[in-house]
């Protein structure tokens, strides 16, 4: 996907801002999401491949919402790949612990949750994205979620992807 055009980057660093300056949303950059990617380089990744979609497809999204969404999608500040009592499931209850910290800690409304409550669609199947801006998140998500697994593995955490190497004969 070609990257965002100065304007855009400018319009998605205003609305990221007040959550990427948030202590709480700081702290996902201590958990790893896949790969060596932390938590927090994912959701922002996550949240350029959104926003980038809707503006390279002119789709009329409510961009604050999307933005918001796809930075709190997987809000839940904890380490997933560690049992823990009081968070089984992880699959599939992830989007719950992560929506009840957005309205906890963000006041979140309703659209900005639904994103973050459906993102895992298809699992479970009866949580389906009801907005374009949920189902981007949740698109965007499976694309970067694919991406960090298959080719991010040895690399640090970083917010955009790697360059890529020309193969060998």
């Amino acid at each position: 996907m070609k990257d965002l055009t100065d304007i855009q980057a400018a319009r998605f660093a205003e609305l990221a801002r007040p959550y990427l300056a948030h202590p709480a949303v700081q702290r996902m950059g201590r958990f790893v999401q896949h790969g060596n990617v932390t938590t927090l380089a994912h959701v922002v990744r996550v949240a350029r491949c959104a926003f980038g979609w809707s503006q390279r497809f002119r789709l009329h999204v409510n961009e604050r919402d999307l933005v918001a969404g796809a930075l709190l999608h997987d809000f839940y500040l904890y380490d997933w790949h560690k049992p823990h009592p009081g968070t089984p499931h992880h699959a599939t209850r992830h989007p719950i612990y992560a929506a009840e910290n957005a309205a906890r800690i963000f006041g979140a409304d309703d659209a900005v949750l639904a994103i973050v409550r459906t993102h895992m669609w298809p699992l479970p199947p009866q949580r389906v994205p009801t907005s374009r801006e949920a189902l981007l998140v949740s698109l965007a998500d499976k694309y970067c979620s694919l991406y960090e697994t298959l080719f991010l593995r040895n690399v640090g955490a970083q917010a955009s992807p790697a360059p890529r190497q020309k193969a060998r004969p």
